[in-house]
């Protein structure tokens, strides 16, 4: 078993023996061994903002459903009711459908290699010295081997793997629709209430924030949901990408 790392005089110690008494030595053992303190502590900076992210994400997601059916969803009823209709099934659609994805994978096991009989052993876990399936990798930030690992996203505080791998694809498909309808339609019905005027667009409206008043007052409020537009708008090329 490898020593305990959680003092500066262990990680030293590890690494002292590792580059003069480890007869398996190679260029990549001494290079893990040697940014292994820096990994460790990368790895607890990012268990700490985890939390942090998820409750951002979950602000904005919230606040963006809120300014949908208080001002953008009353304002395109006084159209016309076909229209209406249309805009509340997709707006809803699409928020429940964010909402369950982002739900499912912030809270689904990206799942873990059997603790018994594991078939087609690929290689041997360094961390967990325990056999490892094909495609399962290590994460140093959940500290576990994670099935069919593809990546520790930090905005669902969560590995993406096995079993979550879906969620977060639909989720990623679903915010980029999200965005594209948000920052089309919805903020067409958004400058039409709150600045009364129609013909703003996302980069107009962000060049001139600061000469744009707000006739309904609450300007702090508006700013910021401006900003989260604007964040819409660049999460296109983000989550598309």
């Amino acid at each position: 078993m490898r020593p305990k790392t959680n003092s500066i005089k262990n990680q030293i110690r590890l690494i002292y023996y590792t580059f003069f008494y480890n007869e398996n030595n190679d260029s990549l053992t001494l290079i893990e061994t040697f940014l292994y303190p820096f990994v460790d502590y990368i790895s607890k900076f990012f268990r700490i903002i985890g939390w942090f992210l998820v409750c951002l994400v979950i602000l904005l997601i919230t606040n963006m459903i809120y300014l949908y059916f208080s001002i953008i969803l009353p304002q395109i009823y006084t159209t016309t009711w076909p229209n209406f209709l249309i805009h509340f099934i997709i707006g809803n659609w699409l928020a429940i459908n964010t909402v369950f994805h982002y739900y499912k994978g912030l809270t689904t096991n990206p799942g873990q290699p059997p603790k018994n009989k594991i078939d087609n052993i690929a290689s041997m876990c360094k961390k967990c010295i325990s056999p490892k399936p094909a495609r399962t990798h290590h994460c140093s930030i959940c500290d576990n081997c994670i099935l069919k690992m593809d990546h520790h996203c930090p905005w669902f505080n969560n590995c993406i793997g096995f079993y979550n791998h879906r969620y977060f694809l639909m989720f990623c498909i679903f915010m980029t629709i999200d965005c594209i309808y948000l920052i089309t339609f919805g903020f067409y019905y958004y400058c039409a209430y709150v600045y009364q005027n129609d013909e703003l667009n996302i980069i107009s409206f962000v060049i001139n924030l600061g000469s744009i008043p707000s006739p309904h007052g609450r300007s702090i409020f508006f700013t910021l949901n401006a900003i989260e537009f604007f964040l819409c708008f660049v999460a296109i090329f983000a989550v598309g990408k």
